[in-house]
């Protein structure tokens, strides 16, 4: 299977086999679109798609984000600064606790997500329990954190962690 180091990142086709030029292809936004995998070394991985839209610009799909390294706060902001950087598109995130398959992660990683959409960082989160847009009133997204944050629900855990880099996936494979 072929992988790239593109812009300090190794990327790879996370379904089938690509060729290089084909993984180039993609990652500037003019092929078809595909799920790559993607990994810089001590800092974070995961998986996401890249798309042009009809008006030229890129949109970048993640599917799944993880970080890495024993001081973890910020860096869940720090890799999708970095993702929004590289591609200078719009950024949306599908339904993460459904894809990082940790129980009850859509519940406890929400609040980060929201945070990251409050302030600019992605641009559209679509989840079980909450869909957000560039539309969304930031009156309400403000409203929903504070009530996610502030009332855990039962089975929710410790949500006073989540947004600050802190996952159940790590504890329970570190």
């Amino acid at each position: 299977m072929a992988e790239i180091e593109w812009k300090g990142i190794i990327w790879k086709a996370a379904y089938g086999d690509l060729s290089i030029k084909d993984l180039l292809t993609i990652l500037k936004g003019h092929g078809p679109m595909e799920v790559l995998r993607f990994r810089k070394p001590g800092a974070f991985w995961g998986e996401l798609s890249v798309s042009l839209t009809p008006q030229g610009t890129k949109e970048i799909t993640i599917y799944h984000l993880e970080v890495e390294g024993p001081k973890r706060c910020g860096q869940g902001r720090r890799a999708l600064l970095c993702l929004k950087t590289i591609f200078r598109g719009e950024v949306f995130v599908e339904d993460p606790g459904r894809v990082i398959r940790v129980a009850n992660a859509d519940q406890a990683s929400l609040p980060f997500w929201i945070k990251m959409h409050l302030e600019g960082i992605i641009d559209a989160l679509e989840s079980e329990h909450v869909s957000l847009s560039h539309d969304s009133p930031r009156e309400k997204v403000e409203r929903l954190l504070r009530e996610m944050t502030q009332k855990p629900t039962v089975g929710q855990g410790d949500v006073k962690n989540a947004g600050e880099g802190k996952s159940q996936t790590a504890e329970r494979s570190g």
